[in-house]
């Protein structure tokens, strides 16, 4: 009778192993319909308050809602009081009177993302809380314009030259100077950054992501950073951005 009963015994572990095997095996490669990603990557176009920009970003999942990531982003910067013009009817490309320096940044930093409302639903929208710090390289690209040299009713000579305000006066501008024309006289201004943001990723496939993010950025630097003539010089810049991004999350 004991025997017979340890036999019993014996077929019903075994039996109970191999089904809770098969679960345990379910429910890991599904996570209850829910795959398990390691890694993720995001593009962005981003709004701010004085300009545009873009985003690289790589993430590592640390947990199922969090991730950890480092990301590249550059942008432009424009002074509170630049506006754009159109001189006499020379040159219809629009100037911006004053202006000394085009500024752009390029921003490197380490941030986390971290699940707030998970999506309930396939549909739905996924709320998340991002955190960035960055070491920002301001790139200060001074602004060339195409000027009338001489005498303005005699057939004055045009010349390309970086606009000075105590030398080229509004009426010797006829347009505006090319872009690459400033590149080899630019200069870097070391600065940092800080950012916070909600992320709302609301993409219908699971390896997909999709997601609309809007938060504020604070940068800073370490010297005054001249833009516009004649106007005050700022080294913190405060911005509240809104940008689109789509990625994708993988295994690996």
């Amino acid at each position: 009778m004991l025997i017979k009963n340890l036999n019993i015994f014996i077929v019903l572990l075994i039996s109970a192993v191999f089904i809770t095997e098969g679960i345990c095996q379910d429910s890991s490669s599904t996570n209850f319909g829910k795959n398990i990603y390691r890694k993720s990557w995001n593009l962005g176009f981003k709004v701010h308050t004085t300009g545009i920009g873009g985003e690289f970003r790589q993430e590592k999942f640390v947990t199922a809602t969090q991730k950890n990531f480092w990301n590249i982003d550059i942008s432009n910067i424009k002074h509170v009081k630049e506006q754009k013009s159109f001189n006499q009817g020379q040159d219809e490309s629009n100037i911006v009177y004053g202006k000394l320096n085009s500024f752009y940044q390029i921003r490197a930093g380490v941030g986390q993302q971290k699940v707030i409302f998970k999506k309930l639903v396939i549909r739905g929208v996924q709320i998340s809380s991002v955190y960035n710090l960055a070491l920002t390289a301001g790139w200060l690209k001074p602004v060339f314009v195409e000027v009338q040299v001489g005498d303005l009713n005699e057939n004055p000579t045009p010349s390309t030259e970086q606009y000075n305000p105590y030398i080229h006066s509004y009426e010797r501008i006829s347009g505006k100077g090319p872009w690459r024309s400033g590149v080899g006289s630019s200069t870097i201004v070391p600065g940092a950054s800080a950012k916070f943001a909600l992320n709302f990723e609301f993409s219908p496939e699971e390896d997909e992501i999709k997601a609309i993010e809007a938060g504020v950025i604070l940068d800073g630097f370490i010297d005054p950073i001249p833009q516009m003539a004649f106007n005050r010089q700022y080294n913190v810049f405060f911005n509240v951005y809104i940008s689109f991004l789509f990625g994708r999350k993988t295994y690996l």
